[in-house]
């Protein structure tokens, strides 16, 4: 068995993480950093297409945690033109000043992400010696992804997520602890407040909801280092 530190940041989507936070991330000496869907988000693109066209900007910030921060940054989101030129919403990842890899949502919301196009890339990926399952947002529904973890044995899962106001708290909470028992993996959810919408960032197992933000922070930042105890999918 390993325990994995995983500092999750439920952070608003569209202010930027300042020096004093990054000292604060540098702290938790976690072994990966969760940012959630949706951010950095400083530029209000009208489309996807238009915020595409700040990805460097979005990359910097993150590079700016790594410059700091040793462990694997996983996020935000952004859109972005992958190398065959379609227009996909990316979640990079990031460790030691390097933008190693991209995950690409597989399932766009054709509502609120025009001109977005399915991606292409593994959903399961090694890094800090952890295997691990990537989601983003609508992701969560898509049950061939959730299949491909069941056959490759994925035992821990991160979803970056918005809150689309389907469920209240309560709701939410039923929902991710049963998931989380249905799936027998760790689900780690991260989330950021933005435009009156609710975050609720949690850590679901298949014994119950490990932890999770109060309902009372729901629109606030909230920075919360989780130990993990994982028995199959630690490489190192």
């Amino acid at each position: 068995m390993a325990v994995i530190k995983i500092a999750i940041y439920q952070k608003n989507l569209h202010k930027r993480i300042g020096s004093e936070e990054i000292s604060k991330i540098q702290q938790t000496k976690a072994h990966f950093l969760l940012l959630p869907e949706g951010f950095p988000h400083f530029f209000q693109g009208e489309t996807p297409e238009i915020a595409s066209k700040h990805e460097k900007e979005y990359q910097d910030q993150l590079l700016e945690i790594s410059e700091s921060f040793s462990g694997v940054i996983l996020g935000g989101t952004h859109y972005r033109k992958n190398e065959e030129g379609n227009l996909v919403s990316a979640l990079p990842i990031v460790q030691s000043l390097v933008l190693v890899d991209f995950y690409e949502k597989k399932s766009p919301s054709n509502l609120n992400e025009p001109g977005v196009v399915k991606g292409k890339t593994e959903s399961i990926f090694i890094m800090g010696g952890l295997r691990f399952g990537l989601l983003v947002g609508e992701d969560l529904e898509n049950e061939s992804i959730w299949d491909e973890f069941k056959k490759e044995d994925i035992e821990i899962v991160f979803y970056l997520s918005g809150e689309d106001g389907k469920r209240s708290y309560e709701e939410d909470l039923t929902f991710f602890e049963t998931l989380a028992k249905q799936k027998s993996v760790h689900l780690i959810r991260v989330c950021g407040p933005t435009e009156g919408k609710p975050a609720r960032s949690l850590y679901a197992s298949p014994s119950g909801i490990n932890w999770k933000v109060g309902k009372m922070e729901e629109d606030k930042d909230v920075l919360k280092t989780l130990s993990v105890n994982v028995m199959r999918s630690y490489l190192l």
